[in-house]
């Protein structure tokens, strides 16, 4: 080989190399082989085309690209996103930034856009995760559009029909008043009419007084009578002009009338009652004995009024013997093993005494006042949702023993001064045992509501208790054998 040739060959051995180089560091210094970076991710539900080697942008400038996506192993996982960002960008970039997918002008490719984060946000590390935001698919907008077309133009159809009915009032209200006008037209012509008749007669009248002929004509020719008929023309005048005004008021009051009907609701409102004081006096009559009230046999209102003054007396002498049979000792145990008890008549001194079944057992469920009520707008303590379920869960091992088990709901409160403790724990019975009556539909002699107060939660020096008890006794375990 000539030594010409070899230079040849190794100037293009050279150049290639040499151009192998420059593209190799170009395309590492695109893809920030040889900057320092760290690598960040982020999840999203949508990947909208995001492809692996995409640009990452750092408030709209340059900073790095994605290295990976990760699909979810689960329906309803996102998918994992891990893209490596410039050094230099770290200091901008906090655990509250966003990350989203945005598209590189009309039509170009999926680019992931992340924004700076606040100074409230921690910075980031390399590993780290930020927040994301999904990205909007022009889909999504179409749709929204189409969407929104179509609710206006239910709106245009609507509104359209509105004026229709519109229109269809007006041209009615025209045609009314139209048939008013003529139907005055015809009054005012017979008006004219009689205006006419009565002037010609006023002319004539006023030509014989001229003349002097008849009595209105002396009248009117005597100096003295002519100012005592001016006086009183002038009271009459007045008088006129009250009874004008007194006219138009009786006008004004007719019209309202005839507009609301009133005349003929009014004969029917009479009809009704002159028909219901009939049937009345009928009912009357066949209630008081004959011959009248001065009669000396009873009548029926007479004998009913006797028979319920003797049915009341009979009702309170069998409640007075049956609390008497309740307490003596004979009887006490049927009634005890029947079950009647009356929580409702139990004093405070008595329960806290043990009195209220003693031959049973005592089980109690404890339930704190933040468990299950809750303050309402103005200020009162009500059941909350959460409250009515823990009742339900409190109640579920009474429900076995019911409905002959009696059951007691204690109230505690722990503010304020005595009254108000005895005030608030009352309440709080209350309203728990009404809940309860109405939710499992119990006897409601058997379920009774008890103020406790203030009292102690546990030892010496401890916080009152505050909130409700439920307490029920079940029968001893020895008497069931």
């Amino acid at each position: 080989m000539s030594k010409n040739r070899k230079v040849v060959v190794g100037a293009f051995v050279l150049g290639g190399v040499l151009l192998f180089a420059v593209g190799l560091f170009w395309i590492g210094n695109r893809r920030l082989l040889f900057s320092k970076n760290i690598t960040l991710t982020a999840q999203f539900q949508n990947l909208s085309g995001l492809k692996v080697g995409a640009r990452v942008l750092v408030s709209g400038m340059d900073a790095g690209e994605v290295l990976e996506t990760r699909v979810p192993g689960r329906p309803g996982a996102k998918f994992r996103v891990d893209f490596r960002v410039l050094d230099k960008f770290q200091p901008m970039l906090r655990t509250d930034s966003i990350a989203a997918i945005q598209m590189e002008g009309l039509v170009g490719s999926k680019v992931l856009q992340v924004e700076g984060g606040t100074e409230q946000g921690a910075p980031v590390r390399s590993g780290s995760t930020i927040q994301s935001r999904e990205a909007t698919e022009i889909s999504d907008v179409l749709d929204l559009t189409v969407e929104t077309i179509r609710k206006a133009g239910n709106a245009v159809d609507e509104v359209q029909g509105r004026v229709v009915n519109a229109v269809d009032i007006v041209a009615d209200v025209g045609e009314q008043t139209r048939k008013i006008v003529v139907d005055v037209g015809a009054d005012i012509d017979d008006v004219l009419v009689t205006g006419k008749k009565v002037a010609t007669n006023v002319n004539a009248v006023v030509e014989g007084v001229r003349e002097g002929r008849g009595t209105a004509g002396r009248l009117f020719n005597d100096e003295a009578l002519y100012k005592d008929i001016r006086g009183t023309v002038g009271q009459l005048q007045n008088t006129a002009e009250n009874a004008r005004k007194t006219s138009e008021d009786v006008r004004a009051i007719v019209a309202d009338l005839q507009s609301r009907n009133i005349g003929e609701n009014t004969e029917k409102t009479l009809a009704n009652l002159r028909d219901v004081s009939a049937r009345a006096k009928d009912a009357l009559g066949g209630l008081l004995p004959p011959g009248g009230r001065g009669a000396g046999a009873p009548g029926p209102m007479e004998e009913i009024r006797a028979t319920l003054s003797n049915t009341r007396e009979a009702t309170a002498d069998l409640a007075d013997n049956m609390e008497a049979l309740k307490r003596n000792w004979f009887f006490r145990g049927f009634f005890r093993s029947r079950g009647f008890y009356d929580l409702n008549a139990v004093s405070l001194e008595d329960y806290r005494g043990g009195k209220v079944a003693p031959e049973r057992d005592r089980e109690r469920a404890w339930l704190h006042r933040n468990e299950i009520f809750t303050v309402d707008p103005k200020g009162g303590e009500i059941l909350s949702e959460e409250g009515r379920a823990a009742l339900d869960k409190a109640l579920a091992p009474y429900l076995r023993y019911a409905p002959n088990t009696p059951l007691m709901i204690e109230g505690y409160s722990g503010e304020g001064d005595q009254t108000e403790q005895f005030l608030r724990s009352r309440d709080r019975a209350q309203l728990v045992r009404r809940y309860i009556l109405n939710r499992f539909g119990l006897n409601p002699k058997y379920v009774g509501s008890m103020p406790m107060g203030g009292v102690s939660a546990s030892g010496v020096g401890a916080k009152l208790w505050d909130g409700v008890a439920v307490v029920y006794f079940p029968e001893k375990q020895s008497s069931k054998k």
